[in-house]
C-alpha cells in the first residue's frame, strides 16, 4: 500500500470528490486514513461536519506546508493512510507532492482540463529532487462522460506529451461520487434510494483505489499503452 497519496490540479477537476472516495474505499477496507484538507474551500472539513462518516477517517484541515508536514509524519507513525487534498493552488499542490509518496493529477475531458494537468505535471517535473526519495506522480480520469471522439483526439494528444504514469481506469460521472457532500457519509454507507448507482460507483472506485496503490497495485505500464487505455476510458 502506498501510505501517503496527494491529489491536485492546477484546474479544477474533482480533486475533493476524488480524496474522498479513495479514503471510503480504504476505510470500507478497514485501513485507518487521515484525509488531509489543504484545499481553499475545505469541503472536506464541511463534510466531516455532516457527521455519519466511517470513523476510520479523520478528516484534518491544514493552512500550510508546515501543518501538512505535521499531519503526514503522525499518520505514518501510526501506519495510517493519508490522503491530502491539495486542491488547485500551485504551491500547495507542490508541497504536499514533497510529502508524498505518489501524486495523483485529475483530468477531466476537456482540452482546458488537460493542459492544467500537463502543467501540473511539469510543475512537479521540476520539484523532480526534492521531496521523498522514488515519489511519483500519475495521470488519472475524472468525471467521464460520453464526449465526441474529436475532443478525447485532443484530450489524448495533450496527455501523450507528457512521460507520466496514466492510471488506467477513472471516475465515471455518477451522482453517487457527489452525495456524500450533501448528505453526509461515503459511498459505502449511503443508501441507494439516496444516490442511485452506488453499486456502480463502489466497484469503480474499488478498482481505482487497487490501480492507485491503496489496495496493494502501483500502476507502472509502459507510457503507450496506458495513455490508449486512459483516453479509452472516455
Amino acid at each position: 500500500m502506498i501510505p501517503v497519496l496527494s491529489v491536485g490540479s492546477l484546474k479544477t477537476s474533482g480533486t475533493t470528490t476524488l480524496a474522498l472516495t479513495l479514503a471510503s474505499v480504504a476505510a470500507a477496507a478497514d485501513i485507518p486514513v487521515v484525509l488531509i484538507d489543504a484545499a481553499r474551500d475545505k469541503d472536506l472539513v464541511a463534510w466531516a461536519g455532516k457527521g455519519q462518516h466511517n470513523t476510520r477517517i479523520t478528516v484534518e484541515a491544514a493552512e500550510d506546508e508546515a501543518a501538512m508536514e505535521r499531519l503526514v509524519r503522525a499518520a505514518r507513525r501510526r501506519g495510517d493512510l493519508a490522503i491530502i487534498d491539495a486542491g488547485d493552488t500551485a504551491e500547495t499542490i507542490r508541497a504536499a507532492a514533497r510529502l508524498s509518496d505518489r501524486t495523483l493529477i485529475p483530468v477531466r475531458f476537456s482540452p482546458l482540463s488537460a493542459y492544467a494537468a500537463i502543467a501540473t505535471e511539469c510543475l512537479l517535473s521540476s520539484e523532480a529532487g526534492k521531496g521523498r526519495r522514488g515519489r511519483d506522480w500519475a495521470f488519472i480520469a475524472s468525471a467521464i462522460t460520453a464526449i465526441p471522439s474529436r475532443i478525447a483526439r485532443v484530450v489524448e494528444t495533450v496527455i501523450q506529451q507528457s512521460p507520466a504514469t496514466k492510471i488506467n481506469c477513472g471516475m465515471v460521472l455518477r451522482a453517487a461520487y457527489e452525495a456524500p457532500f450533501l448528505h453526509g457519509g461515503t459511498l459505502f454507507s449511503l443508501a441507494d434510494e439516496i444516490a442511485p448507482g452506488l453499486d456502480r460507483a463502489r466497484a469503480e472506485a474499488a478498482t481505482i483505489a487497487y490501480e492507485c496503490g491503496i489496495l496493494g497495485n502501483v500502476a507502472s505500464r509502459a507510457p503507450a499503452e496506458a495513455t490508449q487505455d486512459f483516453a479509452r476510458a472516455a
